[in-house]
């Protein structure tokens, strides 16, 4: 080392010296270097549609969260690719300007291209793939990362479900599937009584909230019911359509499965059904109230629709209360009327003198009992006695 790289001991440091510690930036001067224009929805869809790093940094977010809602992945994508590769300011993305079809447009352009390779040709592995799908209860669309295959077992291998839990599991997706696509919570306690699913109440407590964490399943603001959510029809679509293949409904329009027959359009001429929100959304495109119904032509008013499904709200409440009360033998609903009351009091009064009598009965029995044992035993004594006295009778004449 040279003398010159050593200070000397008396060296007096400059104070005035502006010195940034590591790791503090100075943000007001890096983003003052940012352009601040707005890019348009039409430059955002086109880049959608070629593969490059803002494709790869969304993916790398599906990995963490593999569900989203398409509002979220839009943005993701629009504000990595305006701060990354066009060097805008973070707050520009917030002012782009859309309409809900060039946000469809984008969504369905961003998954088509992470599917494929350019959004052309089909990779030779991936192992993975992306599905937009919507949540029948609310027009929120959602886009689910999934495993590549259609009999995909990521469900028992990613989530660490032990057998029990993976037992249970299926339980609670066949009662959803057969019953409105909602379970009570007192279903579900009762289902973890019995194997092959039975586990602890404070294992339940831990499943079901790692499962909702997971959005395997959705839970209502009661924290009452169970709902099933658009992950689990994604990656149990091909188990469910063999599984149930009689029982379930698919939408006319978008072909996927009905989970949630509440929230559906009917054509009260040939009962076909339609998602509610796909009967939005072809009301939308076709700019009317009604549309018309894909296999028979008779019309669907928008107005009757909505009608239909508030009824169909009360009437599935009632139903979801039914259900959580039939399952509970031990506590037995109280509906009777007075007279049946009265009648109910005279029975277990009745009830009540009958045992009093038996008991009564029981108890002359065994008096009964007890003195005929007693009079068995004088009689014994008794006959002991005029032996003794004829012996000594004997005795004495033979003197």
């Amino acid at each position: 080392m040279d003398d010159d790289d050593v200070a000397p001991a008396n060296a007096r440091v400059d104070a005035s010296a502006d010195v940034m510690p590591h790791g503090d930036f100075d943000l007001e001067a890096i983003y003052s270097n940012l352009k601040l224009e707005v890019p348009k929805m039409e430059k955002i869809v086109i880049q959608a549609k070629k593969f490059g790093d803002s494709h790869r940094y969304l993916i790398n977010q599906f990995c963490l969260e593999p569900m989203m809602s398409t509002k979220k992945m839009n943005l993701l994508f629009a504000k990595h690719l305006t701060t990354v590769k066009y060097h805008k300011h973070p707050e520009v993305v917030m002012r782009i300007q859309t309409t809900p079809e060039e946000s469809r447009e984008l969504s369905k352009a961003l998954v088509k291209t992470m599917n494929s390779e350019d959004g052309k040709m089909k990779k030779t592995f991936r192992p993975w793939r992306f599905v937009i799908s919507t949540d029948e209860k609310t027009p929120n669309e959602f886009v689910t990362m999934t495993g590549c295959s259609r009999n995909s077992s990521i469900i028992s291998e990613a989530s660490d479900l032990t057998k029990a839990e993976r037992a249970l599991f299926f339980a609670i997706v066949e009662e959803m599937i057969t019953d409105d696509g909602v379970v009570p919570m007192k279903v579900i306690q009762q289902m973890i009584q019995h194997e092959p699913h039975k586990i602890l109440g404070a294992k339940l407590d831990i499943f079901i909230t790692r499962m909702v964490r997971q959005k395997y399943f959705l839970m209502d603001a009661e924290k009452d019911n169970l709902e099933i959510s658009p992950r689990t029809l994604i990656e149990l679509d091909a188990w469910i359509r063999a599984k149930f293949s009689k029982e379930i409904k698919l939408c006319k329009f978008c072909t996927k499965i009905i989970a949630k027959p509440v929230y559906t359009a009917e054509c009260q001429k040939c009962h076909s059904l339609f998602h509610f929100n796909c009967f939005i959304n072809a009301t939308n495109i076709s700019k009317q109230q009604h549309i018309e119904c894909v296999k028979c032509n008779e019309k669907i008013f928008l107005h009757d629709v909505k009608e239909r499904i508030e009824t169909k709200k009360l009437e599935a409440i009632a139903h979801s209360r039914s259900r959580g009360v039939r399952r509970r033998p031990s506590i037995p609903v109280q509906t009777v009327d007075s007279d049946d009351g009265e009648e109910e009091s005279s029975n277990k009064n009745k009830k009540k003198k009958d045992k009093s009598e038996v008991e009564k009965t029981e108890v002359d029995e065994e008096e009964t009992i007890e003195e005929t044992v007693e009079e068995e035993e004088a009689s014994q004594v008794a006959t002991k006695k005029r032996k003794h006295k004829r012996r000594t009778i004997i005795d004495s004449d033979s003197d």
